[in-house]
């Protein structure tokens, strides 16, 4: 198992936070059948060989993912588009 963990600080407030994290789970959704929900301010998700949390603060966000044995060979190149994720979103502020 393989696990990724990145923080990031943001200068938006909670709502628009979520709102930008809504749509990327709509995204991963559609793109990789990825189940999500929120639990408070908390969103996991999950699918097959993979799980995970993004968590929103008043000026962070947390997001943590554990990769099965078949996803870990992956781990960098999932890390990265995480990280393109976050950057491309906080520079669309």
């Amino acid at each position: 198992m393989a696990l990724i963990h990145i923080k990031r600080k943001h200068g938006l407030s909670r709502e628009q936070v979520r709102a930008k994290v809504d749509q990327l789970a709509a995204r991963l959704a559609g793109e990789y059948k990825v189940k999500h929900a929120w639990d408070g301010d908390v969103l996991r998700f999950k699918r097959t060989g993979a799980s995970g949390v993004i968590a929103i603060g008043d000026q962070m966000v947390d997001v943590k993912v554990k990769l099965g044995v078949v996803l870990a060979p992956l781990k960098g190149k999932i890390e990265k588009e995480i990280l393109e994720v976050l950057d491309k979103t906080q520079a669309s502020v």
